[in-house]
């Protein structure tokens, strides 16, 4: 066992991308689990990537994690649902680019230079606009986060050491290629870390008792690379088997079965949907939950 000072278990929660319905569903389950007498904010490390850092963030800092649709509703004032689907297609896309290449890392950096020379309907302070609720924020204890540097094509964790501004550092993660601006941090320019994997699970230090929960389905679902799996799922994948060695892990993963097949993980009107599928889920997996929680 990894004991705390006070001889109790290390717990870790990691949060994975999915979008704005990603957002809104772990937005809601984590509510969900609160009201339940579930509290993942008292874990001693949270990991976020992508939609998970947003909500990571203000579930690390000790804020309602509800405040996260305020952002939703921000992205959904400043683009349409065409354009919103065509970030999809592009993050789809990108990611494909990356399961088919031979060196995974040069298909990144050929991804980056894309995001870096786009035009992109938000200018890069505008998009960091839709991140105000961070604005000054100091970085929580114990939180981080994940993005890729475009110009290398490699994965950063940045957490409360790193000197990042929050804000700066979640919208780097949420940076959905050619839909929104790469995000500039010490000259260098980032996006989405779920282009490396959806969960960037090993990016959670060793710990007891390790909450994973993701927006997409796990356990090998789906097809083979070069069909409907993403670079990021086979990663996943590989990450929980290797996780599940060393941890007790506890995975979550969305019930969207009574939503139409794919689901567009950036749809506006399917995120609060997804906010009433995380709510219910709560009520449904809370004590399992809990059961790992409290050991």
């Amino acid at each position: 066992m990894i004991l705390q000072g006070n001889g109790s278990p290390t717990r870790a929660v990691v949060l994975g991308g999915g979008g704005t319905v990603g957002v809104a569903w772990q937005t809601g389950l984590l509510a969900g689990l609160r009201e339940a007498g579930v509290d993942l904010s008292e874990a001693s490390s949270i990991v976020g990537t992508s939609a998970g850092s947003l909500v990571g963030a203000l579930l690390s800092s000790g804020r309602d994690v509800t405040d996260a649709l305020a952002v939703l509703a921000a992205v959904g004032h400043k683009l349409d649902f065409a354009v919103l689907a065509a970030g999809e297609e592009s993050f789809l896309s990108a990611s494909r680019q990356a399961a088919l290449a031979a060196d995974p890392r040069q298909a990144l950096r050929a991804i980056g230079s894309a995001v870096r020379e786009a035009t992109t309907t938000l200018t890069e302070d505008d998009y960091l606009g839709l991140l105000d609720i961070l604005d000054g924020v100091a970085w929580p204890p114990g939180f981080r986060c994940t993005a890729v540097d475009s110009g290398t094509g490699e994965l950063v964790v940045w957490g409360p050491e790193s000197g990042v501004p929050l804000r700066h550092a979640v919208a780097a993660s949420c940076v959905v290629p050619m839909l929104f601006p790469a995000v500039t941090i010490n000259g260098n320019r980032y996006m989405d870390g779920g282009l490396v994997s959806h969960l960037n699970a090993t990016a959670a230090p060793p710990s007891d008792v390790l909450v994973v929960v993701s927006c997409h389905p796990l356990g090998g679902h789906g097809g083979a690379a070069d069909s409907d799996r993403s670079a990021s799922t086979i990663r996943a994948d590989a990450e929980m088997a290797q996780l599940r060695e060393n941890t007790r892990l506890v995975a979550v993963e969305p019930d969207f079965g009574d939503l139409e097949a794919p689901v567009k993980m950036l749809d506006p009107e399917t995120a609060g949907r997804a906010l009433h599928i995380g709510r219910r889920q709560a009520e449904r997996e809370g004590a399992a939950i809990r059961a790992a929680w409290d050991v």
